[in-house]
Parts: structure tokens; sequence; C-alpha cells
């Protein structure tokens, strides 16, 4: 049962196992995600310029100064929680005569919160499917980093790496390779985009793809057999030898 589960049979005698596959797709997902992050951060930035609006680390900041959230995941990079101030005043807008309001716009969040308790009660209670401005925009921010994230450096990050040297980072620290299963001496510039892109293939159904190199017959996972390649041990490079110096003695 163990044998057919998990077979010893594999593509290359030097096929590197699951878990040091994992771990090093795994570095490379982080690298990805920090680096997602940065092109994100410089195309907001240039956006906002061109609008003449504010810059996101500015606008980051406030809402820091506001009461609102910032937190950082590698699955959704940089996200800024709704700017609870923006939102009070939208809903107060209507509802205080106009001294008042602009009273209330030069308040911070928390002292809207205090001063204006039992009317912003209300706004608690939205219609169903109705997003405030704060969540709209997280949206936007959201879509527009896994387009960068998924299309634009993702493909970038695995296809050159493939391509020259087959060894992203995460790979070559941990002593990993990508080779082709034919013996090429590197893989082709469509090979690694078949690569790449097989992840996505991997990824679906809970990442079956991936886990199917538990069980495949000769050790490849989905991605594997959609390039024609596979994950080799690299082999480590032999230490020199240190030569022994004969030292001469001295004539008696």
């Amino acid at each position: 049962m163990l044998t057919r589960l998990f077979p010893r049979n594999k593509a290359r005698a030097d096929q590197a196992g699951f878990i040091r596959r994992g771990l090093a797709f795994g570095v490379d997902a982080l690298i990805i995600a920090i680096l997602s992050s940065i092109v994100y951060t410089g195309y907001s930035e240039l956006l906002a310029r061109l609008k003449r609006e504010p810059s996101p680390l500015s606008a980051t900041i406030k809402t820091l100064e506001e009461g609102g959230s910032t937190i950082w995941t590698p699955e959704k990079g940089l996200q800024t929680g709704p700017d609870k101030k923006q939102d009070y005043l939208e809903f107060l807008k209507d509802r205080l005569p106009d001294k008042e309001f602009q009273k209330a716009g030069a308040m911070t969040a928390e002292e809207i919160e205090k001063n204006y308790q039992l009317l912003l009660a209300r706004s608690r209670v939205q219609p169903s499917g109705q997003q405030s401005t704060g969540e709209k925009k997280a949206r936007l921010e959201d879509g527009a980093y896994k387009i960068i994230k998924e299309y634009l450096i993702t493909m970038l990050y695995f296809v050159l790496f493939f391509r020259y040297g087959g060894r992203t980072p995460g790979k070559r620290l941990f002593g990993l390779r990508v080779v082709d299963l034919e013996g090429k001496p590197r893989l082709g510039w469509y090979q690694s985009f078949e690569r790449a892109h097989g992840y996505v293939c991997s990824g679906l159904f809970a990442s079956l793809g991936f886990w199917q190199l538990l069980w495949d017959r000769h050790g490849l996972t989905m991605h594997d057999k959609i390039a024609d390649t596979t994950v080799i041990r690299q082999p480590k490079p032999p230490r020199p030898k240190k030569e022994k110096i004969k030292t001469e003695q001295p004539a008696e």
C-alpha cells in the first residue's frame, strides 16, 4: 500500500524530495511577495502624482493617525483598513448643519465618535451590499496588487531564473536546480514559461498538482510534466585537497 502511495521510482536518481522542494518554493513565494509590494508601491506613487492626489505612503500614515489599520501579508501585500473619519464625514454630511459639519471635519476619528456617538450608531446599519468608500478603495488596491504580483512579477521571476541557470533564490538556498528531462543543457524560453505557468495548474483543487509528486510513478508534479522538467539536488563541488608541504630536514 505504501509503495503505491509513495513510489520509489524516479525520473532521475538525483531527483529532489517533496519537503526540500516545498521549502524552496516557500522562500520564492516570500521573495515574490516582497518584490510585488515594492513594485506596487512605486506604481501607486506614480499614479498618485499623475492624478495629483496624496501619495499612498502619506495616505497610509494619515489612516493610522485617524484610527485605521495597516497590515502586510504575502497574499495581499500592504493593506490599509477603511478610513473611519472619511466614512463618518460622509454619513454626517447631510445630517449636520454646515458650521457643525466643518467643525467635525477638523476632528479626528476618535473625537467624532465621542461627540456624535448616538448619531453614528445609525451608520453601522447599512443596506445589504452597500460598501463604504474605504472598502471600495481597498478592493481596487487589492485587485491592482494581484495583477502586478501574479501576471508581472511572478512570471518574470520564474521565467528568467529557469532560463538562466534553472535556479531560483529559493532553490539555490536548498541546493536544487530545474533541469530538462531529455538532458538539454538549459531550459528554453517557452519551456521556462510552460513551467512557470504550470504552477497555476498545480495550484488548482487544493494544490493537488504539487502533492502529485508523492504518488506519481516518476516522482513528478503537474508542472514538471507540463514543461517536461524535474528538480534535482545540485551536487556539491568537491573540496580541494590540501597539499602537504614537505619540510626539508637540515643535513647532518
